[in-house]
């Protein structure tokens, strides 16, 4: 099984994939944002607003997914565009490249439905 965070960050490589987060009402990719701390050690930085302000704060928090928690750490983020009682984006016209171009679906000719099942089915485990 493919990790979602691994997804996300093929994804970005995939700018012409659908995403199926409006469709199916789903908010797992942003609450909360998940990058490899591999990609934060390689200088990943958070997306900013028009102003350069930070769109995504640190928690503090790492977690793991249960099938490589001998391999993987995941940091995550909370976004300030994320509404937690709509579970959508403030800002979903605006919002950054990184947004856009995630995708929890790896190949469009697939069952999307399957896919975004296998992605938002990853269990984690909090380290920090």
């Amino acid at each position: 099984m493919t990790s979602v965070y691994n997804v996300i960050i093929k994804s970005m490589e995939n700018f012409n994939k659908h995403a199926p987060c409006l469709d199916k009402n789903c908010s797992f990719c942003c609450n909360p944002v998940k990058i490899d701390q591999r990609a934060i050690r390689d200088g990943f930085e958070s997306p900013k607003d028009k102003d350069g302000s930070k769109i995504w704060k640190e928690t503090g928090e790492i977690i793991v997914p249960e099938e490589k928690i001998d391999t993987d750490r995941v940091v995550t983020f909370n976004c300030v565009n994320y509404d937690k009682d709509s579970g959508k984006c403030l800002d979903y016209e605006n919002r950054p490249e990184i947004c856009k171009n995630t995708t929890c679906i790896k190949d469009e000719s697939g069952d999307v439905d399957e896919q975004h099942k296998e992605a938002t089915e990853v269990k984690f485990i909090k380290l920090k």
